[in-house]
């Protein structure tokens, strides 16, 4: 998932994405200065509810 889908399915803005990624909240990989997220972890941070959805 890219940055967008992300703030999609959290409901929060590119910048809040940001701030969980420097806080270690979200892990992430960067390619080629492209941020990615995998599916599965964006999934386990909303059943856990870490992260609330708004």
């Amino acid at each position: 998932m890219d940055a967008q889908d992300v703030c999609l399915a959290l409901g929060i803005s590119k910048r809040c994405l940001q701030n969980y990624r420097d806080n270690g909240l979200i892990p992430y990989s960067n390619v080629g200065g492209k941020f990615f997220y995998r599916e599965v972890d964006i999934q386990e941070i909303l059943e856990s509810g870490l992260i609330r959805r708004k």
